[in-house]
């Protein structure tokens, strides 16, 4: 089994990324055949999604589409931008064609400012994830007040929200094992 994290930032984000971080740790040390990965799009530059073949946009663009494709399961990681996702990440999402992650698993993760800019991640970005038949954790991992030093969560509630929820998308790809249910639209 394959996680990969995705930290929707185009600047570096350090909450939301410890937060991927802690997250994928766990599930990579929860069962003995998981292995994750994580792009980081502030180490990375997307092509922007303009409708043209998959073999036409970048070498870095067609790599993170590739991660993306051979991954059974995703944590999709996002600071929160004026109550939404950023930019960077809907691009992302708008570059991944359909196929390449129809019927998996996911977690969604967000930061933000204040507690307000939950539902925001959830709105928005759960409903892209159901556009893709993607199963989705029905909590968010969000947090607004935490710090990070040296890479590491200090406070221990953060830290253990964030480990069990790498845990449990595990277990939804487990469960989930890339069946596709309901109608498609595609």
């Amino acid at each position: 089994m394959h996680i990969l994290g995705i930290c929707g930032s185009s600047a570096h984000s350090r909450r939301t990324r410890a937060l991927l971080d802690h997250s994928l740790k766990a599930a990579s040390n929860y069962m003995e055949n998981v292995q994750t990965d994580i792009v980081d799009l502030s180490d990375v530059r997307l092509d922007f999604c303009d409708g043209r073949p998959l073999e036409e946009y970048s070498p870095d663009t067609q790599r993170v589409l590739d991660k993306i494709k051979k991954a059974d399961g995703y944590l999709f990681g996002s600071p929160m931008y004026r109550g939404t996702m950023t930019g960077a990440l809907k691009n992302l999402i708008d570059l991944i064609p359909h196929e390449y992650i129809k019927g998996k698993a996911a977690g969604l993760v967000a930061t933000g400012g204040s507690d307000h800019h939950y539902l925001g991640l959830d709105l928005g970005f759960r409903s892209a994830m159901a556009f893709f038949q993607v199963f989705t954790i029905p909590g968010i991992l969000y947090h607004s007040r935490f710090t990070v030093e040296g890479g590491t969560i200090a406070e221990d509630i953060v830290r253990e929200q964030a480990e069990k929820f790498g845990r449990e998308l595990v277990e939804l790809v487990t469960l989930t094992n890339g069946k596709i249910l309901g109608p498609s639209l595609y």
